[in-house]
């Protein structure tokens, strides 16, 4: 099933039947700015990003899920079975970011024979749900078709022959003709209508691109589920014979609650259709749906760029975060989807090296949110995971050509002069991508951090025992580094020299020995000091003073740069 979740139902009939309910998080709606017949099917992120866009979150994430193809297919093995609206999610992405020509092209090729037939993705027989299992009928699915449709278009098929069969004609066939529910699509299924709005908004860009007759119609029932406050709804009403077939007609018992996937998905085919419309009545209708629905995703959009779906999936998610800003950034608002793109990246698996995880194989690939990533941190990316991993990065892959590039050089910068051994010290690092993955080695002690949003991460460490100089690093999954050094005092008892037999009213040098080269130090007699200064390149301080003229022995105290842990002594003796 095309949903948020981490595993699918069992399979049914020898099929998983739920291949064709409500695409939630798993479906992909935009395809890619090829060029077909002079025109673009829909507009690339790349073209709309920012000229400092880091390449390296969407070169890994499409690594990653290259990687998860056998044969040009997408195969769940946790259940068996090739999951070709998965497949279909996959080539659309790869082809979107472009650079994956070899790759989109074995997709298309691999999903052509099971496109139409017994056991297609558009059309499949479907059996009784008791036994004796037998025959019913032959279903036909319009959200699988029109999302078929849309693939072919965008990477150069031809949709009328793809497959072995007619993509335009079956999307068409699924199109409603009488009112009120003219320009509808829906399923024709033993097992019900599970046709919706993400289907609608496949098929309106599908039909409108393949100039069907049908187009207009289709276009104009999907506008109907955009309710008054900007957003779209993810069922049509279920009553096929109720006048009022709009979102804002719709609302009692939740019939249209705001769907951010949903919105994001209408938006950004809804740009690739205004895109082939002539100037007139329709186009201003769809230009105008389209910056409602933007309006209405900048305002959802969370303080720190994620967005969640609806129900069960509203928690903020990298599925409705991805489609949520590549709408935004197809529609001109680079701030909003690079916002977007820089929490979705703080979700990607880029472990540097040093601070590897048993996601350390699986570098590129997004989490579906902050659970799934703690967990694959631990246990990796299982068999009974592995749906929602690519289920999270393949809808979401687009989005990252959003994902700004570091401003400056790497660099760490921390406490200056001496740190006292055993406290904590403060460290600063800076230069990096916002969200990017980083390796912090602390004294030996190595931590995983995230960049925040200007690219820099603050780290607490403990300064081990000792007096040396210590180095703490950085470096991401690039190997891009800074380091920085700190001079480490610790605990020390001074010898200190001189002579031991001073004469009333003289003057005596003494020597402490064992400072660290530049070190503070003050030096006492009887408790009050009478020289201070730092120590030379040796660690010696040379403390010239009078002894005064009281007879007896005196204590010469010395104290270094921190002095409960720094210290020394020694007594002279004033005689006549």
């Amino acid at each position: 099933m095309e949903n948020s979740g981490g595993v699918l139902p069992p399979l049914r009939s020898g099929k998983d039947i739920m291949l064709h309910t409500p695409r939630r998080l798993g479906a992909l709606v935009a395809a890619s700015a090829l060029a077909l017949s002079g025109v673009s099917l829909l507009a690339s992120p790349a073209q709309a990003a920012t000229p400092t866009q880091d390449p390296r979150p969407v070169d890994i994430a499409a690594t990653w899920l290259t990687g998860q193809l056998t044969d040009g297919l997408i195969n769940n093995s946790q259940y068996d079975f090739d999951d070709y609206g998965l497949t279909i999610d996959t080539g659309i992405s790869l082809a979107a970011v472009g650079g994956h020509t070899s790759t989109v092209n074995a997709i298309a090729d691999a999903l052509a024979p099971h496109i139409f037939g017994s056991t297609g993705y558009t059309e499949s027989d479907e059996y009784a749900s008791s036994p004796p299992y037998a025959l019913v009928q032959r279903g036909h699915y319009a959200g699988a078709a029109a999302k078929a449709l849309v693939f072919a278009e965008a990477t150069g098929q031809d949709p009328t022959t793809w497959g072995g069969s007619n993509l335009v004609d079956a999307v068409e066939a699924r199109v409603a003709t009488a009112a009120p529910i003219a320009g509808r699509i829906a399923d024709d299924s033993s097992y019900g209508d599970y046709a919706n709005s993400i289907g609608e908004a496949y098929a309106a860009l599908g039909l409108e691109f393949a100039g069907s007759t049908k187009a207009g119609s289709v276009l104009s029932f999907l506008l109907k589920q955009q309710c008054a406050d900007g957003y779209f709804r993810l069922s049509m009403t279920a009553d096929k014979t109720a006048t009022d077939q709009t979102c804002d007609g719709g609302t009692a018992g939740g019939a249209s609650d705001p769907d951010v996937d949903v919105t994001a998905i209408a938006t950004i085919q809804l740009e690739a259709i205004s895109a082939l419309l002539p100037a007139g009545a329709t186009q201003d209708a769809v230009t105008a749906a389209i910056q409602n629905a933007g309006i209405w995703l900048v305002g959802a959009q969370q303080a720190d760029g994620s967005f969640g779906g609806s129900g069960p999936t509203a928690a903020s998610n990298t599925n409705s975060t991805g489609l949520a800003g590549w709408a935004l950034g197809t529609l001109g608002d680079v701030s909003a989807a690079s916002h977007a793109a820089v929490w979705i990246r703080t979700h990607q698996v880029d472990d540097p090296a040093g601070c590897t995880t048993a996601l350390a194989s699986s570098q590129g690939a997004l989490a579906y949110d902050d659970a799934a990533l703690a967990t694959g941190r631990t246990a990796g990316i299982t068999t009974a995971t592995q749906d929602q991993w690519r289920r999270a990065t393949a809808p979401t892959l687009p989005v990252l050509d959003y994902a700004p590039a570091a401003t400056s050089s790497p660099k760490v910068t921390g406490p200056t002069g001496f740190v006292k051994a055993g406290t904590t010290a403060t460290y600063h690092v800076s230069g990096y991508a916002p969200g990017d993955s980083l390796c912090v080695d602390a004294f030996g002690t190595r931590k995983h951090v995230v960049a925040d949003a200007q690219g820099d991460a603050t780290v607490a460490a403990k300064v081990p025992a000792g007096t040396t100089v210590r180095t703490v690093s950085v470096k991401d999954g690039a190997n891009a580094s800074a380091a920085v050094t700190t001079n480490a005092l610790g605990t020390k008892t001074f010898s200190i020299t001189g002579a031991h037999r001073v004469a009333r009213g003289d003057s005596v040098t003494m020597t402490v020995h064992g400072l660290r080269a530049g070190e503070h130090v003050t030096v006492n007699f009887r408790g009050s000091p009478v020289a201070a200064g730092v120590a030379g390149p040796k660690g010696r301080f040379f403390a010239t003073f009078s002894v005064g003229r009281k007879l007896g022995k005196a204590k010469v105290a010395a104290f270094g740069q921190f002095s409960d842990i720094r210290h020394g002594s020694t007594t002279v003796k004033v005689v006549r």
